[in-house]
């Protein structure tokens, strides 16, 4: 990069942080900006001022735009950027908010919640793709969803688990969906404990708890580390093309 990134980080709860996909934009000195558009936050600079641009996870569904009018405000933004080649990833909701900006269905899953520590199996393509090429064939991360995505048109899947087949796809050359949490690890978890023991209660999982998941992050959380850091080594590498005056 012949500059540091200068990232926007939009979240849908205040806990939510890049984790540990924050620690290689940490090292290269990166702006890091955290946008909370559910709190009425809205961007002061054009959306072309921001070189990468990251989605996080929150508690809403994707098609609860009647619901909740600041996600329509949300995918405006995200064609916005689509349309400047910026590079995104979106992680969670934001593979979601993805997957229905760019005209897929967004629905609850009939497989029930994805919880814990899950392993995730890499398709075939992921070992081509220009950022997910790096990554084992398995891994565990950490998930809790119940929604899930079609996978776009002219999209590729990249990776998959037993109980929700679409778990990453890759649109273009700049954009990312990552159904799951890269950014977790036990700090992130322990931050957002009282969003992830709610969505444990409502969907009545009663065999799993966060002081569970907790310790099971301080075990399986140094494995992903050095998965987000390369991923994010690759992703800063990627930059819109420079228009032409």
């Amino acid at each position: 990069m012949n500059s540091a990134a200068n990232i926007l980080v939009i979240r849908h709860e205040t806990c939510t942080s890049l984790g540990l996909l924050g620690h290689i934009a940490q090292m290269q000195s990166c702006q890091v900006e955290y946008l909370d558009p559910f709190l009425g936050m809205s961007l002061t600079s054009p959306i072309s001022t921001y070189s990468h641009i990251v989605i996080l996870g929150g508690g809403v569904s994707a098609y609860e735009d009647d619901r909740y009018s600041f996600l329509r405000d949300e995918f405006r933004l995200v064609e916005e950027a689509i349309a400047h080649h910026i590079p995104i990833v979106g992680v969670c909701l934001g593979s979601q908010i993805l997957a229905k900006v760019l005209g897929a269905n967004v629905y609850r899953g009939e497989a029930g919640r994805e919880a814990g520590w899950c392993q995730v199996n890499l398709t075939a393509a992921a070992s081509t793709d220009p950022v997910l090429h790096i990554f084992p064939a398995q891994f565990r991360v950490f998930q809790s969803h119940q929604d899930t995505f079609d996978i776009p048109a002219t999209a590729v899947r990249l990776a998959a688990s037993d109980q929700y087949p679409n778990q990453a796809f890759r649109y273009g050359d700049r954009v990312w969906a990552l159904q799951f949490h890269l950014e977790f690890d036990q700090h992130v978890l322990m931050d957002c404990s009282a969003l992830i023991e709610q969505e444990l209660r409502e969907s009545n999982i009663q065999d799993t708890t966060v002081e569970q998941l907790l310790a099971e992050a301080i075990h399986h959380s140094p494995a992903v580390a050095p998965i987000a850091n390369q991923f994010m080594q690759e992703f800063l590498q990627l930059q819109a093309p420079v228009a032409l005056s």
